[in-house]
């Protein structure tokens, strides 16, 4: 019998959901529920779940552009997702199949079906599917998979190897389960990272087991994803130690000779390979250059990234130096924009503690960043705005308690301001004033300008006040407009 497993029930029928709910719970599934499709997301993005069951009446996104979200996260390709829908919408369900659900259920439906439903996907995943049991990531079998597929293709690409320093030594000190806890930790900060610094499906994440990770993406995105995701794990990791042994700088552990040794607290080693400059043909060559990279690095006290350039075309003296031997630059590369978290470091409205507590509790509980510090009384939501708008020189505007302008707002629907975290907030004089989560993106902005014939004007809206509109707005139907029509 298949009992035991994570499973997210996303229905907005209170009744429905109770149902479906109180079966699943009777064969000892653990169940999470959510009746709006933005709790759906924020639950995604820092669980592991073995089964989605997914209502097609979703609000305000429905289930259709909900599995494009879903089957964009590698660490949910895997993941079987049921469509719960109602006979007349059969026809519509089916011409979307080829958007990733995996079976369908139709309402109203008796208790055994669900059931067998449920076991049936969970099983048939199970065997056709190699996943870490852990974090659910995918694993050697898929990894191997992509990598093929993009050499086969003639596709430019590159590759990072993450390997956890002193992590055994860890382990054994404070235990299994806290062991456990850090893999699962850093599996939500590669997947974190991948939603900040990259498009959907841009940047796929496997698990190979134990302590080491894999992620293919973009070559320009290389560098960007590697420190960044360096800056959060040395930020958060150190959380999981005691304050004396964080203080201490280091953990007194037997060694293999059966003697206390001190072992540093752990870091991370990040080894980059790329297929710019060599013709790979498996993902066995690749893994046996970035070994080589990982064995320097490892040598190297702390956490740090490397890219194999052993194949790049050398131009001047300096660079074959560089390639011969390498030297670790702690430097970071520039960035369009600081993180949040850094911002308010830098002007001292943050300690680097607090801002280690902060994002830990933001990785374990979904909430953005912005909501975790103003629920930690670290900050409030008005500092926050004030800080970012003098740091990216971009009017803030606040979505709390506002009133949408009718003139502006009926340009776009629902499902483009969740898409794209933009909310129309006033026209004028040709231009259109639209607030947005990245007033950076320019691919947004043309795409705005296209559709409205108005030219944009960005201003910056919080995540969380964001996320807090987005939730307020009525499932009431709008009139249909030019704009809609196109999105």
């Amino acid at each position: 019998m298949i009992k035991g497993k994570k499973i997210l029930v996303a229905e907005k029928d209170d009744a429905t959901r109770e149902l479906i709910v109180m079966r699943l719970h009777s064969r000892h599934h653990k169940v999470f529920e959510a009746s709006k499709s933005s709790q759906v997301v924020r639950f995604l993005e820092r669980e592991v779940i073995d089964l989605i069951l997914l209502s097609s009446d979703m609000e305000p996104v429905n289930g259709k552009m909900l599995i494009q979200i879903i089957r964009s996260r590698s660490h949910l390709m895997a993941v079987p997702v049921i469509m719960i829908t109602e006979e007349h919408k059969l026809t519509e369900l089916m011409l979307g199949h080829e958007k990733g659900f995996d079976d369908f259920l139709v309402k109203p439906f008796s208790p055994l079906v669900l059931q067998l439903r449920v076991n049936l996907n969970i099983a048939k995943t199970m065997e056709r599917v190699e996943a870490n049991a852990l974090t659910h990531l995918p694993g050697n079998h898929a990894i191997e998979k992509i990598v093929l597929k993009k050499i086969q293709a003639n596709e430019k690409f590159s590759v990072l190897y993450i390997d956890v320093n002193n992590f055994k030594a860890f382990n054994d000190h404070y235990s299994f389960q806290k062991g456990d806890d850090v893999i699962l930790q850093t599996a939500r900060l590669l997947v974190s990272t991948s939603h900040a610094v990259a498009g959907d499906g841009e940047c796929f994440i496997g698990h190979i087991g134990g302590d080491d990770f894999i992620v293919v993406l973009p070559v320009e995105l290389e560098e960007v994803f590697a420190r960044q995701f360096i800056d959060d794990f040395d930020r958060i990791i150190p959380t999981y130690y005691t304050r004396a042994d964080r203080d201490a700088g280091f953990i007194r552990v037997e060694n293999r000779r059966n003697k206390m040794e001190n072992f540093p607290l752990m870091s991370c080693s990040v080894a980059g390979c790329t297929n710019l400059y060599r013709n790979y043909t498996s993902l066995r060559e690749i893994a046996q250059d970035a070994a080589e990279v990982k064995s320097f690095l490892k040598t190297q006290p702390g956490s740090h990234y490397l890219q194999d350039r052993r194949s790049a075309p050398i131009k001047k003296l300096d660079d074959a130096v560089h390639i011969l031997e390498p030297e670790i630059k702690p430097a970071k590369p520039k960035k369009r924009v600081d993180p949040l978290g850094q911002v308010l470091v830098s002007a001292g409205l943050l300690t680097e503690d607090e801002l280690g507590q902060a994002l830990k509790k933001h990785l374990e509980t979904g909430q953005r960043l912005g909501q975790t510090l103003i629920a930690m009384d670290l900050i409030s939501s008005q500092d926050i705005g004030k800080m970012l708008e003098k740091k990216l020189k971009v009017p803030y505007f606040s979505l709390k308690e506002w009133t949408p302008d009718p003139e502006a707002f009926h340009l776009f629907n629902r499902e483009f301001i969740f898409h794209h975290r933009v909310v129309p907030i006033g026209v004028s004089e040709g231009s259109l004033r639209v607030a947005m989560c990245d007033p950076f993106n320019l691919k947004t902005l043309d795409t705005i300008e296209r559709i409205t014939g108005f030219r944009p004007v960005p201003y910056l809206a919080l995540e969380d006040e964001f996320e807090q509109f987005f939730e307020a707005l009525t499932p009431e139907p709008e009139p249909e407009t030019r704009a809609q029509k196109v999105l």
